[in-house]
């Protein structure tokens, strides 16, 4: 009979070659006290210089571009936009506001441009200063139907370029 044990001097891997060490024992190598005190001096060190970098960027930066308020959102407007919307101040103006009532919103309320019915409907329209949607592509460039294409006729061939004095039936140049 034959055994199942390997015979003496086989090589028997371990465990699949493949499978490496995990990252943390490799980088950094916090294993030990000193490891990890050196790690966090070394990290204080980097955030003084960072914290020193951007104070002396912030003296010389101007003082308005500083306290002006950065909107994201305001880089797309357009220049001469109406506003989104007119808010109340008080709340006297609010309970006296004369917004007329629209029917498709499930609420009354004084913002209809901004319900999901006036979204649904497509009431809104979205001006902006460049293309944000694919859809806003439509109507941004002038038209490409000019009818002559430059060539002088139209585009429809058999309107411009056919002769269709033949084909017409009566008429001074018939025979009668």
């Amino acid at each position: 009979r034959g055994s199942m044990a390997a015979p003496a001097g086989a090589h028997i891997p371990a465990g699949p070659a493949w499978k490496t060490k995990p990252l943390r024992f490799i980088e950094p190598p916090l294993v030990t006290n000193q490891d990890c005190m050196f790690q966090t001096q070394k990290l204080k060190k980097e955030y003084a210089h960072a914290l020193l970098t951007a104070r002396s960027a912030i003296e010389r930066t101007p003082k308005e571009a500083l306290e002006n308020p950065k909107r994201y959102l305001e880089h797309f407007t357009k220049e001469d936009a109406p506003p989104v919307s007119d808010e109340h101040k008080y709340t006297f103006d609010r309970v006296n506001d004369d917004t007329p009532y629209s029917q498709y919103d499930k609420r009354d309320t004084f913002h209809t441009k901004h319900t999901q019915a006036a979204r649904k409907k497509c009431n809104v329209p979205l001006i902006t200063r460049t293309q944000l949607r694919t859809s806003q592509n439509y109507g941004w460039l002038p038209s490409v139907d000019i009818p002559n294409n430059g060539f002088g006729r139209s585009s429809i061939f058999l309107d411009s370029a056919m002769d269709k004095s033949h084909l017409r039936v009566g008429g001074p140049w018939s025979a009668r």
